[in-house]
């Protein structure tokens, strides 16, 4: 007989108690069940999530359990689990204006990568970016609008830059506080069938979203780059003239913008080609071959593309994964231009933009 203070699974009378009004006893249940989820979630949780959210618990009040990175849980990053009829409902919140103000100046500095890392969650989640009278005296907001409020479905890059920067300069005003909400309904009979096995989904779910969480709690997710570390040394120098300096060469670089002929060739087999000169943005060192890339079309992310280098000069040459060299063939003529702009998510990580040049 297995103890009671063990988890067994969200069986579903945990999520239609929450539908039953006024039915104390059902919902005294289902809330000691989902104690025991979030206890067990965070015990199987890597040590590197679990010191992210070091804190976990039951909130009554609100009916849900949460992980979060501090005490009380929405005086910085938290996550909250809410069971109801039909759903488990996942969210990622960010409420604090202090707390705010890191993750959102990190967040719009690698807007790209904002961008990115919400796309790769899937088009069934959910964004919110709400912008709230703040009152500095007791701390208390009233909803004043939403600055997005929407399926990650229909945000483009354009309009994932533009919001973030809005509330970011809105969050930095004493008079504004910009909350931020990225949720996901998980159906309650799925996870009831899962059993202990929820577990396992949800935290392989954490693992997905820690770059995006890092962006959130104000960590930077790449080094800057060469010249930019030149320019902060000679910052610091004493300058008696101003020489004319040459521009870096591609490889001391965070981004270039290149515009690439297409030949019928290049759209009837999927590639687009750069020059020798772009080669070492790419290189790791001097052994390399290939290099995989993330490819950012049509408002998508495709991660089945890589750049080759080509001998016997060391050219670049982007060869496409299926989905952006099928959008190639039905976009594009031979002689079309295309504009490709690469950029240095982090040492590891290079995504391209492909667009219609007009």
């Amino acid at each position: 007989m297995l103890p009671p203070n063990q988890f067994t699974g969200l069986p579903m009378p945990v999520f239609t108690a929450f539908g039953w009004a006024g039915e104390e006893t059902a919902i005294n249940f289902a809330l000691s069940q989902l104690e025991l989820f979030i206890q067990a979630l965070h015990n199987n949780l890597p040590r590197e999530i679990q010191a992210i959210f070091p804190h976990f618990g039951l909130d009554r009040q609100a009916q849900a359990v949460y992980l979060a990175a501090a005490d009380p849980a929405d005086s910085d990053l938290f996550i909250a689990f809410h069971a109801r009829p039909s759903s488990l409902e996942f969210m990622l919140s960010l409420t604090n204006k202090k707390a705010l103000a890191k993750g959102l100046k990190v967040a719009e500095g690698d807007a790209t990568n904002w961008h990115r890392q919400l796309k790769l969650l899937g088009d069934d989640w959910n964004l919110r970016l709400q912008q709230m009278e703040y009152n500095e005296e007791d701390g208390t907001a009233v909803h004043y609008q939403d600055i997005f409020k929407d399926s990650i479905a229909n945000l483009d890059l354009e309009t994932a830059v533009a919001t973030i920067a809005k509330a970011n300069f809105l969050n930095s005003e004493p008079q504004w506080v910009t909350p931020v909400y990225i949720s996901h309904r998980f159906d309650s009979e799925k996870i009831a069938a899962m059993s202990t096995a929820v577990l396992k989904v949800i935290t392989e779910q954490l693992r997905e979203m820690l770059p995006l969480i890092r962006l959130l709690t104000g960590q930077a997710t790449r080094t800057p780059g060469k010249a930019k570390a030149k320019a902060k040394a000679a910052a610091g120098e004493k300058k008696e003239s101003a020489p004319i300096v040459p521009p870096p060469p591609v490889e001391a670089i965070d981004e270039f913008t290149y515009l690439a002929d297409l030949k019928p060739l290049h759209i009837r087999r999927g590639f687009i080609n750069l020059t020798s000169e772009h080669w070492p943005f790419f290189a790791i060192n001097a052994r390399t071959e290939t290099r995989p890339v993330t490819i950012y079309f049509d408002g998508r992310y495709d991660r089945k593309s890589a750049v080759w280098r080509l001998l016997p000069d060391d050219q670049a040459r982007i060869v496409l994964g299926p989905a952006v060299r099928e959008w190639l063939e039905d976009h594009f003529e031979a002689e079309d231009r295309i504009q490709v702009t690469a950029h240095k998510l982090d040492e590891k990580d290079i995504q391209i933009s492909l667009q219609m040049v007009e």
